[in-house]
């Protein structure tokens, strides 16, 4: 899966568990996102694909592929993901992809030699679930707070963006929490802006510090009420 713009490169591996399918017969047609959609919706008998991600990795510290690093692959510098970067949907040969698979670190590595201590650092492929969840209705949830309070505000400890973290890195300490748990859901599920609250980082790491989620949001909102 790739991501276009100024932030290019790599974010997610997968694998096709639906065939190409008409819009109108998928599985999961809430699953499609119509009302994210920027532009108007394509036809809903235009053909879709289900790809389920096996790992996702949406900035340099989860370990995403910059369309740098590709571009400067010999096997891959004359790809059209990288020569026609404005496309959809980009076909790399058996070579291109094998030179994609080894930059993403599918490929095993050779064993490490013996040293005292722990060895660290070695990119390993974790193959996991994780629920998607709508960057969109996240910036809009932000968004909703701040024209209502004039400003960031956890709803739980009630800390705001400007009492405590200095501007440039205040934007980046809240984090929108969904009261109903994805991980519960057994399909997807449409979110609105009432299922979403604002958490600062250290309420949304209680909240989730055991998988009692919804009890631990409760507790945690009583005890900064004084009610424990």
């Amino acid at each position: 899966m790739w991501r276009s713009g100024s932030d290019a490169g790599a974010i997610a591996i997968g694998v096709v568990v639906e065939v190409p399918t008409p819009g109108t017969a998928v599985k999961h047609p809430e699953a499609l996102g119509a009302d994210l959609w920027r532009t108007d919706e394509p036809d809903l008998d235009e053909p879709r694909t289900g790809i389920r991600l096996q790992e996702i990795r949406l900035t340099s510290q989860e370990g995403f592929l910059p369309r740098v690093v590709v571009k400067a692959d010999l096997a891959l510098s004359s790809a059209s993901i990288i020569t026609m970067p404005n496309g959809t949907v980009f076909p790399l040969d058996a070579t291109q992809a094998n030179a994609m698979e080894r930059l993403w670190g599918l490929t095993t590595s050779q064993s490490l030699p013996a040293l005292p201590g722990a060895s660290e650092g070695q990119r390993k492929l974790m193959s996991h679930y994780r629920r998607e969840r709508s960057n969109t209705l996240r910036l809009k949830k932000l968004a909703e707070v701040r024209a209502r309070h004039g400003k960031c505000v956890c709803a739980l400890c009630g800390i705001d963006d400007s009492s405590k973290y200095p501007r440039q890195l205040s934007e980046r300490i809240f984090e929108v929490h969904h009261l109903l748990p994805l991980a519960t859901a057994a399909t997807p599920v449409r979110t609105t802006l009432d299922d979403l609250v604002v958490l600062c980082a250290s309420c949304h790491r209680a909240v989730h510090a055991t998988s009692a989620v919804e009890d631990n949001y409760a507790v945690l909102a009583g005890h900064l009420r004084g009610e424990s």
